[in-house]
C-alpha cells in the first residue's frame, strides 16, 4: 500500500517549551489511523502542523511524497486534504443546504443527497446550521470536509460532545466514506470510538512517538495502560 502522509523527526517549539520532538509517522492509503495520547501530549500541535496551522521549527511533512511543510493550509487542501477542528466550523447563518452548496465548488464531489442521507441531515435542508443539534452540526462539518472528495482528511476530536448512539454512528460514517478511498487521521481520546473504527493507533507522550500498533497491541500494552488509561 501506497504512503500518503509521513512525517519525519517534526518538532515544534513554543519559546523554551517543546511542545512535539521528533514525531516520525507513517499513513498509508486507506487507513483510519487515530493520534491519541493524554492531555499535553501533544496532538493538537501534530495536528495543526500537519494541516499548516504550525510551522514546524524542524522536521518534513510529505504528503504523496511531496514536501507541503512550507504549504499554507489553502494550498496543502488544494493537494486533496480535508480538515473539520474540534469545534464545528459551520456558517450558523446559512442552512444546511447553502454550507454544502457553498463548499462544493470541485467537479470531483459526493452527491449531495447522498451525503445527506449518510449524515442523517435529509429533512434539515432548509434548517439554519446554528439550528442544529450539537451532533448534526459535528455531522455536517465532516460532511463538509468530506465532500469534495478528498484523498485524506484530519478530524480533530469528531466525537467530542456526542452521546454514545451519536459517536457510533458517526464511526459508522467514517468507515462507509474510507470504503469510497478516503483515507483518515483522527485525533482523539475516546476508547470505545478508537477500538470501533481504527486501523492503527499511534500514541503521543509528551511531545514524543510513545507507541504504535494495532488497536490491541495498544490497548494491551502496559506502557500505555500506565500513562493513558491510568491503569499500573
Amino acid at each position: 500500500m501506497a504512503t500518503i502522509l509521513e512525517t519525519k523527526l517534526l518538532t515544534k517549539k513554543f519559546g523554551g517549551f517543546t511542545a512535539v520532538e521528533d514525531v516520525s509517522l507513517s499513513v498509508d492509503q486507506g487507513e483510519i489511523r487515530f493520534v491519541i495520547g493524554p492531555n499535553g501530549a501533544g496532538k493538537s500541535t501534530f495536528f495543526k502542523l500537519v494541516i499548516g496551522f504550525h510551522s514546524p521549527n524542524n522536521g518534513t511533512i510529505l504528503y504523496k511524497n511531496k514536501n507541503i511543510e512550507n504549504l499554507k493550509t489553502h494550498e496543502r487542501i488544494k493537494l486533496g486534504m480535508g480538515v473539520k477542528f474540534q469545534a464545528p466550523s459551520v456558517f450558523s447563518e446559512l442552512t444546511v443546504m447553502e454550507n454544502l452548496s457553498l463548499a462544493n465548488n470541485r467537479e470531483k464531489s459526493f452527491n449531495l443527497d447522498n451525503l445527506l442521507n449518510d449524515f442523517s441531515l435529509e429533512n434539515e435542508r432548509k434548517t439554519l446550521a446554528g439550528d442544529l443539534s450539537h451532533g448534526k452540526k459535528q455531522w455536517l462539518d465532516i460532511a463538509l470536509a468530506t465532500l469534495s472528495k478528498p484523498d485524506l482528511v484530519f478530524l480533530d476530536e469528531p466525537t467530542a460532545g456526542l452521546s454514545f448512539e451519536e459517536t457510533e454512528k458517526t464511526g459508522k460514517i467514517i468507515k462507509k466514506l474510507n470504503e469510497q478511498d478516503i483515507t483518515f487521521i483522527i485525533v482523539g481520546h475516546d476508547m470505545d470510538f478508537v477500538k470501533q473504527i481504527a486501523t492503527k493507533v499511534s500514541v503521543l507522550h509528551l511531545g514524543k512517538m510513545f507507541f504504535e500498533g494495532s488497536v490491541s497491541e495498544v490497548l494491551s500494552d502496559k506502557g500505555v495502560n500506565n500513562i493513558y488509561l491510568g491503569v499500573s
